[in-house]
């Protein structure tokens, strides 16, 4: 009895421990599963343009097309009407004063004998000059210099003078197409595509027919395109992606990734300024704010009232350092600004720096600004975009509110999300019904994009 007892007391315990192990193993099957889920989370319809769905043409990856981008972003300075106010009584219909043929030829030869003497003068003044010799050499030796210090570390001796280096000055990005310029390709496409008979070339062509070129020729060619552009095609291949590391030294990277991301502090050391640079360009929800971010406006006068104000915000945010905010002007104009926000502390963003897009239109402060996300962040009130959902943008903005005190909104936000009404209803839903997993989703994304300050790519 004693012996039945104790063989079923240590088949009762076997039978415990293999149950404790089963439930073990599907913990961890659970945990990996919900892992590997994470992971792989992606907005619902991402394939497509999520406004659209995909009616005005493929997104190539973006969560807008570049129609719906151009129709509901124009982040283009509208151009001013310049009116000049004359004190003089004449209304500009009378005609002007007779002159005779005599006096206009005399005139005309007198104009041409000025300008024959100021070209005399001139080519006499650099015939008489000995030191243009001079200058010259040195502006030589300077290009020479620059092109030098540009090449490559790695490269070996022997190569160390190429026929055509990488160029030291890139162009700057071109911006994006208008809404005009894309309805009428959207317009004219199928019928150039007919008449230029596409058709019956495409098939003709190899499909890896660039691969063939020598390297040479793709170095050339990639010293014509900017930064953003050669940052796209070394994402196409691992040979392009090679070339352009080889031929690109890390100083001219550590330059482009200075003027893309101004706020970015090396809080460690950066083994490779180009894997930096793709990794801050990639962990973006869209690209065509990159473009849009990288214009320049050009100097013209402005509303004083706006300068005013954007003078005074500039001020203030500097102010708030300490809060872990903020923003700088990246044109003379103060129309396009990359902000930045620390994560809140015990927020599932804590430890994260998340750069912001700011766009200051012309109307401005008696309309609000454009706030955009450039890092991507997993919230339910910000978009797949980056759009962020705040009343203060539309309905309920005010002269009181500064860039300060929008950045606070926004950071308060993080800890704080409105669900009833939200961008992602998706992420609305998990975060008031299973709140352990959104957490979970919102800390990787912001140790997946938002920690480079600490931890570079290698």
């Amino acid at each position: 009895m004693a012996s039945s007892c104790m063989e079923g007391g240590i088949h009762g315990s076997m039978d415990m421990m293999d149950i404790s192990d089963d439930d073990m193993n599907s913990e961890v099957l659970s945990d990996d599963e919900n892992h590997v889920h994470e992971d792989h989370f992606s907005f619902p319809n991402s394939s497509t343009c999520w406004v659209c769905n995909g009616y005005y043409g493929p997104n190539f990856g973006e969560p807008l097309c570049s129609t719906c981008h151009a129709f509901l972003y124009n982040t283009e300075p509208a151009e001013e009407l310049e009116t000049t106010i004359s004190d003089d009584e004449d209304s500009g219909n009378d005609e002007p004063p007779f002159k005779d043929k005599t006096e206009e030829n005399d005139d005309d030869d007198e104009d041409d004998d000025d300008v024959d003497a100021e070209v005399d003068v001139d080519v006499d003044d650099v015939e008489e000059d000995p030191d243009n010799d001079d200058v010259v050499e040195d502006v030589v030796d300077d290009v020479e210099l620059e092109v030098d210090n540009d090449m490559p570390e790695n490269q070996p001796a022997e190569h160390e003078a190429p026929e055509r280096p990488m160029a030291v000055e890139r162009p700057r990005p071109s911006a994006p197409r208008s809404l005009p310029q894309l309805m009428e390709l959207l317009c004219e496409a199928r019928a150039n595509a007919n008449e230029m008979g596409v058709g019956a070339i495409i098939p003709s062509i190899r499909p890896n027919h660039i691969l063939s070129f020598p390297v040479e020729i793709m170095v050339i060619i990639f010293s014509y395109l900017d930064d953003m552009s050669m940052w796209k095609a070394s994402e196409v291949c691992k040979q392009w992606n090679q070339i352009i590391a080889q031929n690109t030294s890390q100083q001219m990277w550590r330059k482009y990734f200075k003027e893309r991301w101004p706020l970015f502090q090396n809080l460690a050391d950066v083994p490779n300024w180009m894997k930096l640079y793709g990794a801050l360009m990639s962990s973006c929800f869209c690209r065509t704010c990159l473009l849009q971010m990288a214009l320049k406006t050009p100097p013209r006068r402005q509303n004083a009232i706006r300068a005013n104000f954007l003078r005074n915000d500039f001020r203030l945010v500097n102010s708030y350092a300490t809060e872990g905010i903020e923003a700088i002007p990246l044109d003379k104009q103060n129309t396009y600004w990359q902000a930045s926000i620390q994560g809140p502390p015990g927020s599932p963003y804590e430890g994260g720096k998340f750069f912001i897009f700011i766009f200051f239109p012309e109307r401005y402060p008696m309309i609000p600004p454009t706030v955009r996300f450039l890092t991507k962040i997993l919230h339910p009130n910000v978009s797949r975009h980056g759009d962020v959902g705040i009343d203060i943008f539309q309905h309920n903005w005010s002269l009181a509110l500064n860039v300060s005190k929008v950045l606070l909104s926004v950071q308060s936000l993080l800890t704080d999300p409105y669900t009833e009404v939200c961008m992602e209803p998706d992420l609305g839903y998990m975060y008031e019904h299973n709140r352990c997993r959104f957490e979970s989703l919102a800390r990787s994304w912001t140790w997946k994009y938002a920690m480079f300050e600490l931890i570079p790519p290698r």
